[in-house]
């Protein structure tokens, strides 16, 4: 029995796993954190987009390098197209958060963004203002401290979710 303790308390984020299973998780602390992490990864991702792929605080940028890649992928398509898609949040609402571990979570918010297309060139609008009523489902995890966005998935604003398929879960 002793041995097994030992091996539990030297396990790296055990005396997380154990608070969280208790009961004792500072969930009201880590909410603060989730949000705010979710609130920074909007504005920036928007910053990214109005300067058609600028790499200014790429480095700061609370997400996984596949997330990054993903996004300056679709800026490069933009970019190809000889369009620049610039967005800007108007709101954002965190409707739900479901704590899988102390360091996993699964966000869903309620956003509120305006677009409109540009000529890349010349930056003149090619399209009106469009607003974007979208709930986002966000997969998050800590990692050395800090909150990052490891996948997200954006639908119509309004309409269910689908379920979470396990196998997603697992992989993350």
């Amino acid at each position: 029995m002793l041995a097994f303790m030992a091996s539990v308390a030297g396990a790296p984020g055990a005396y997380e796993y154990y608070r969280f299973k208790t009961g004792n998780f500072p969930r009201d602390r880590e909410t603060v954190e989730i949000k705010s992490t979710i609130k920074f990864f909007g504005s920036t991702l928007a910053g990214f987009y109005s300067t058609g792929g600028s790499i200014a605080g790429l480095n700061i940028f609370p997400a996984e390098k596949m997330v990054k890649r993903r996004i300056f992928q679709d800026l490069r398509n933009w970019q190809d197209t000889g369009k620049l898609l610039v967005m800007d949040r108007d709101k954002s609402i965190v409707k739900q958060l479901q704590f899988i571990a102390p360091d996993r979570v699964i966000a869903v918010t309620d956003e509120d963004w305006f677009s409109v297309y540009q000529d890349y060139n010349t930056r003149r609008p090619v399209s009106g203002k469009k607003a974007n009523l979208i709930t986002v489902r966000y997969f998050m995890k800590k990692l050395w401290g800090k909150w990052i966005v490891v996948d997200y998935e954006v639908y119509i604003q309004g309409e269910p979710l689908p379920p979470i398929p396990v196998e997603r879960l697992k992989k993350w």
